[in-house]
């Protein structure tokens, strides 16, 4: 089972090696398996949203970086106001300090399996305890429509902010999910777990508290 290692900029340096193998791990994931991006000349995957507004969630297991979370304040510039704004019609772009925006999960091909108690569910459990300690009341984004069917698994209420729509030639729709206790308590069940995966070394800032940050204005197509 991983463990969820909370780093963002203040803790950021005590995870040089972990960190590199996440953008590594993603490089091969987002370019070579899917496709969605042209090779970096370094190997490392980035976008304009990975800023020092940015948390994530490196899931370890065995001494590797498994599978991730990338989590955004709503309030600051992120994928879906950025970049998928038009399918957020719904509801419209959502931009509350108690949501945060969940991108750049992955999960490496060994540790992918099609039942319920593998390492991605150990990723929800991981994000959604984060979540709720952190005070937050949603998280979500932009996510293909396969993940909706597994939110439901879970026992989570995903609401859509708009319809699901193609794009580079997968479908696609903006949801987020209800943060609450009943959640993380389901998806613990499922799991068989009672404890806590996350991982927190070094400083820590509350999410909530992260400040206004300089994003590069031009745009990186993120997908």
């Amino acid at each position: 089972m991983i463990t969820a290692h909370v780093v963002n900029a203040q803790n950021k340096h005590l995870y040089e090696n972990e960190f590199d193998e996440f953008l590594r791990r993603r490089h091969d994931f987002f370019v070579h398996q899917k496709g969605w991006r042209p090779p970096s000349p370094d190997g490392r995957e980035r976008d304009q949203f990975d800023t020092d507004a940015a948390t994530y969630l490196l899931g370890i297991e065995d001494d590797r970086v498994v599978t991730s979370a990338r989590l955004i304040p709503t309030t600051e510039p992120h994928m879906v106001s950025e970049v998928f704004p038009h399918m957020c019609e719904i509801t419209g772009v959502p931009r509350r300090p108690d949501w945060a925006e969940w991108t750049r999960t992955f999960v490496v091909p060994d540790r992918r399996s099609a039942g319920l108690r593998g390492t991605l569910t150990e990723l929800c459990c991981a994000v959604m305890e984060y979540a709720l300690d952190e005070g937050l009341s949603a998280v979500g984004g932009i996510q293909e429509t396969y993940f909706m069917p597994h939110h439901g698994a879970l026992k989570w209420r995903a609401e859509p902010m708009g319809m699901a729509r193609e794009e580079n030639g997968e479908w696609y729709i903006v949801a987020y999910i209800d943060v609450n206790e009943k959640a993380l308590q389901s998806v613990r069940k499922i799991l068989g777990i009672d404890h806590s995966l996350l991982v927190r070394r070094g400083p820590q800032m509350s999410f909530a508290s992260i400040e206004k940050h300089d994003v590069p204005s031009t745009a990186i197509k993120p997908l």
